[in-house]
């Protein structure tokens, strides 16, 4: 039988990751009723899955590094689907939290798979529009598990939970048919994590972390202190969040599979993205006191420019570090990732708890605004870098 080529499975390994927070957050209002808790206490079933997840980060580079492709995909999705299966089982929020831990080390090494299979398997702007596409794929995710997850929690948020194992599980299954061979040499340096200096050596890779740092703090805690605001203002249940949450990721899926590939060569995207990110701050800095129709809008358009930053973010990392790192490379841009996952989730859901929703959406906004400047400079140094070598 003819072998499948690595891009089904990368495709199916980013709609198997989409699943992991998105399909939990319609349930964050069930959950906060269910077991009396209170906006930050329900808000630690995401950062706890954060927080394992950068833990095991740099240890899932260096496994990756050392074991056999398929038997590092089989392990990790193994123990992902233990984590999925305690959850459904959990009477008590305290073992919810632990098993949402062992969920997290699963995530941990999947998603490290998102960028890195791409990375070793296809070279410039190819990689670049596989990568956009990649992240199309894992909003096309992101809009059916919230979608799914909310209706199925109208019964019983156990069904919903059992649902979150078909899709890793059509994952294993493509994984049994797929030639992981790789189709061009490349030189590999040896894991170490000494070389993570060689790394942070690297010319404007700061700019570049802490753009990934804050967007992706932004991904996690926007969309829960939305659902738990339109919970406890509009009273919406978790299909009505989940609906709402799918259609924002759609917009999420345009821009990744459709626009991106076109903004890439364009010298005016960092002005372009300026301009949008602009327009949608403004919107987050009034959320509380616009019509639900209008704040809508704000968290859309958001989720449409997420779908251009990450994968943008990415991809200048993987043409960036040395191409002899690109696992350690991804392993560090991953840890930072979930790192803000965790810390800003955290942060804005404690605001949110301390301070109300309309502090917690005015920070939301200012950060998007803090990104959109961090990846102009780092298009300005990126030129006159290009300009004086070329000199």
């Amino acid at each position: 039988m003819k072998k499948l080529p690595p891009l089904f499975l990368i495709y199916f390994i980013c709609f198997s990751v989409s699943h992991g927070v998105p399909g939990i957050i319609p349930l964050l209002p069930t959950f906060q009723q269910e077991f009396a808790l209170n906006s930050y206490e329900v808000a630690n079933c995401l950062a706890y899955f954060s927080y394992s997840a950068l833990i095991a980060t740099p240890f899932m580079g260096y496994f990756y590094n050392k074991a056999p492709k398929k038997f590092f995909i089989y392990c990790i999705n193994c123990i992902y689907l233990t984590g999925i299966a305690g959850i459904s089982f959990s009477s008590e929020f305290s073992d919810l939290l632990i098993f949402r831990i062992v969920q997290g080390i699963g995530s941990a090494g999947i998603n490290l798979l998102v960028n890195i299979l791409p990375s070793e398997y296809y070279r410039g702007l190819k990689r670049g529009r596989i990568m956009g596409k990649s992240n199309g794929i894992i909003a096309l995710g992101l809009f059916f598990n919230p979608l799914v997850t909310g209706f199925l929690a109208l019964y019983s948020w156990r069904f919903s939970i059992f649902y979150l194992y078909l899709p890793t599980c059509f994952t294993l299954l493509i994984l049994t048919f797929t030639d992981l061979t790789e189709k061009f040499s490349h030189p590999h340096s040896p894991f170490s994590f000494a070389q993570i200096k060689e790394i942070l050596k690297t010319p404007l890779i700061f700019i570049l972390f802490a753009s990934l740092f804050l967007t992706a703090g932004l991904d996690l805690s926007l969309p829960s202190i939305f659902a738990l605001f339109t919970a406890d203002t509009y009273g919406y249940d978790s299909s009505t969040i989940g609906l709402f949450y799918s259609a924002a990721n759609l917009g999420m899926f345009i821009s990744s599979f459709f626009f991106l590939s076109r903004l890439l060569p364009s010298k005016k995207f960092p002005q372009i993205l300026l301009c949008c990110c602009l327009c949608t701050t403004s919107i987050l800095l009034f959320f509380t006191a616009l019509p639900i129709a209008v704040g809508f809008m704000a968290f859309f358009a958001y989720f449409c420019l997420s779908g251009i930053i990450i994968p943008y973010c990415n991809f200048s990392i993987s043409t960036a570090i040395p191409v002899q790192l690109i696992t350690l490379g991804f392993t560090v841009s991953a840890t930072v990732f979930r790192a803000g996952q965790g810390m800003e989730t955290a942060f804005l859901a404690f605001i949110a708890n301390e301070f109300g929703y309309e502090t917690a959406f005015a920070l939301t906004g200012s950060l998007l605004f803090v990104v959109a400047l961090l990846l102009l400079l780092f298009n300005k140094k990126k030129n006159q870098r290009s300009f004086q070598l070329s000199e």
